[in-house]
């Protein structure tokens, strides 16, 4: 395996349906630090090497929820206008328990986080950026949608969802929470359609376009991916994951580009995302030396995308790619 794919492989978000076992789930609650509850807030689950597992967003009294997931160790950024962006590490074990009537019942991890506000950022009430007025019968419907998906209920979920948006087509909510979901289970077309019709309602929703920019990875088409996360970062500049996967999506475009003179500014562009998503992070983002590797390996700086790989294998000693990184780092020193 080259250097490069193994770098592919241990750090682009490519949402590897094998983290998904049908076992454990991890619950969750967004509170500021005043006690009250925070809806709307985006909450990216990640696997240890960082790749993105899955995405949702707070609702109902500051919930959140990712079920049928396999143990391991995992990674929770909780990211939300006008407060600092919080990191949290959680384990899911193998403790599965088994009841009298021999039913296997999965072990549920919860958690809550606090945010924090910035001091300088003078704060809207969480989710009021875009306010609808929607008719009863359709809150109802998306309220008991997003309940079937927290409960891991996908089909009846979809259900409740289209049904809401049916009584009211331009619900943007229900909508964007349609695309989530198709997103998470694979269905990429469905997915998209959604989406779109999210972003006709709302053209400056975040979420919309980061979750695009995440289909257009799994599909392998980083110019719109590159597009998709570069809006979202422009519209939540303190969205982490959003500068993050544009510096990826910049770094994949550069790679594939058949026009020399435009491959200095892609990852010159991709460098001042990683130096974004790093800042914001407060340097505990250890993947972008991983991507700074990439940057400088693409610019024929072997021994400066060597140093970096190091700098990785240093904040992260017991990584599990760590293999697969001293390998690159042998390779990217070998004498030809």
């Amino acid at each position: 395996m080259s250097y490069r794919s193994i770098l592919v492989v241990a750090t682009l978000l490519l949402l590897a349906a094998a983290g998904f076992a049908q076992n454990s789930m991890l619950r969750g609650k967004v509170r500021g630090n005043n006690g009250t509850t925070i809806n709307n807030a985006s909450i990216e689950l990640r696997g240890s090497t960082g790749a993105v597992i899955g995405q949702a967003f707070s609702r109902n009294d500051g919930d959140f929820s990712f079920s049928r997931l396999a143990a391991g160790e995992y990674e929770v950024l909780v990211t939300m206008s006008g407060y600092d962006a919080v990191l949290q590490r959680v384990e899911l074990r193998d403790s599965m328990r088994v009841s009298t009537a021999s039913d296997v019942t999965s072990e549920v991890v919860y958690i809550e986080v606090v945010l924090r506000p910035r001091p300088e950022t003078p704060l809207a009430a969480p989710g009021t950026s875009f306010a609808q007025d929607v008719p009863k019968v359709a809150r109802e419907a998306y309220a008991k949608g997003v309940s079937r998906l927290r409960e891991g209920k996908s089909d009846e979920g979809i259900a409740l969802l289209r049904e809401a948006t049916s009584e009211f087509n331009d619900y943007f909510d229900a909508h964007l929470a349609l695309g989530l979901e198709f997103y998470r289970v694979g269905k990429d077309p469905e997915a998209l359609e959604a989406l779109e019709r999210a972003r006709q309602i709302n053209e400056k929703g975040y979420l919309t376009y980061y979750t695009f920019g995440l289909v257009m990875v799994r599909q392998q088409k980083f110019r719109a991916a590159e597009y998709a996360f570069g809006k979202a970062a422009e519209f939540n500049d303190r969205h982490i994951n959003a500068h993050f996967n544009h510096a990826v999506a910049l770094i994949e475009v550069a790679m594939r580009s058949k026009a020399p003179e435009e491959i200095p500014k892609l990852l010159l562009d991709a460098d001042k995302e990683l130096d974004r998503a790093w800042d914001l992070s407060e340097k505990k983002l250890n993947t972008v030396f991983l991507q700074r590797a990439r940057v400088h390996e693409e610019r024929g700086n072997k021994e400066a995308a060597a140093r970096e790989l190091e700098k990785y294998l240093k904040a992260e000693p017991d990584a599990k790619n760590a293999a697969s990184v001293k390998e690159a780092i042998a390779k990217l020193r070998a004498k030809k």
